[in-house]
């Protein structure tokens, strides 16, 4: 009887090792085709018209409106003047029929946008999941910060970024931005402590 269920349990583990090995495949085919998708939307705002920026400007001005109604007009967070400025930027790029800048500029307004309402409307004190950008953002080091391992203010501390350090930005899970160096480390970083370049 005992030899019966040890097989047993030899065959469940090792069909668990199975779906995990499974699933870390499934993991990292979507990751691909996630990247794969994120390279094609690159390469198509490069040969962006003038009718679809303009048309991608407008969407993205009504999401900030949006975006100030839901959070108030006292509500001026760093993340939404960020994402005011990059808008700001994008319409300058447009009026100067630079057209592929625009869009990406565009594209990284409505991103910031999109996370600030996701954000807001998280009811949830932590966000457990990592959300990519579809376009990296570059971004600088306000003041001397801490990159750290895990999204959170307790987890072990992988380098010290000093002010104006380059960055660009990867992912967001709450209130923090996954990023990559100048030098290639990637780590978590408070968004407030990040600004335009």
């Amino acid at each position: 009887m005992i030899m019966h269920l040890l097989q047993v349990l030899s065959q469940k583990e090792t069909e668990i090792s199975q779906l995990r090995a499974h699933q870390q495949s499934q993991v990292k085919e979507l990751k691909e085709t996630t990247s794969q998708a994120a390279r094609a939307e690159i390469k198509l705002r490069r040969f962006a018209t003038e009718a679809d920026v303009a048309s991608q400007l407008a969407e993205v001005e009504v999401a900030m409106e949006m975006l100030r109604s839901t959070l108030g007009t006292e509500h001026k967070g760093s993340l939404q003047l960020l994402a005011q400025r990059l808008l700001d930027v994008a319409t300058t790029s447009f009026k100067q029929d630079e057209y592929s800048i625009a869009a990406d500029l565009v594209a990284q307004a409505e991103q910031f946008i999109a996370m600030l309402m996701d954000n807001h409307l998280t009811v949830v004190a932590e966000v457990t999941s990592e959300v990519p950008f579809k376009v990296a953002i570059p971004l600088k080091i306000k003041v001397d910060s801490h990159l750290r391992g895990q999204p959170n203010s307790s987890a072990a501390v992988l380098d010290v970024l000093k002010t104006s350090t380059l960055v660009v930005a990867r992912a967001y899970q709450g209130q923090w931005l996954y990023v990559q160096t100048e030098a290639g480390d990637f780590g978590w970083v408070m968004i407030e402590l990040l600004e335009a370049p």
